[in-house]
């Protein structure tokens, strides 16, 4: 299952143990156009979530280059990206980039009132 997820360029499952219960989590693209488009993003940010989708992270470098923005505005977009959880920031200083999150829950309805997964954990 984890490989077929992999070659579908999908999340890995999630498999957890839960009540006496195996229970097994598929995830799917949670970025679809729609909530794409209800999230409210401008176009530079869509452009970098299509770039996120295929690469599965970004440095500010990379995102200046890519869209032609500033350091500010740079910063704008990616720290808007994260608020809105679609995104986080992964170390510190040089080294540091945003993964894209391969996981959200948007509802309750999977028993879990965690927030958005970061990256199969």
């Amino acid at each position: 299952m984890i490989e077929l997820c992999k070659d579908a360029e999908l999340p890995e499952p999630q498999f957890e143990h839960r009540d006496g219960f195996f229970v097994v989590t598929l995830w799917r693209d949670w970025l679809t156009d729609k909530v794409i488009a209800e999230l409210g993003l401008n176009e530079r940010q869509k452009r970098a979530v299509v770039y996120l989708k295929t690469k599965g992270f970004i440095t500010n470098t990379e995102y200046q280059t890519l869209l032609g923005t500033s350091r500010a505005t740079t910063k704008r977009d990616l720290e808007g990206l994260a608020t809105k959880r679609i995104i986080r920031l992964v170390g510190s200083g040089r080294g540091s980039h945003y993964e894209l999150l391969k996981k959200r829950h948007i509802n309750g309805s999977n028993g879990s009132k965690r927030g958005p997964s970061e990256n199969g954990s």
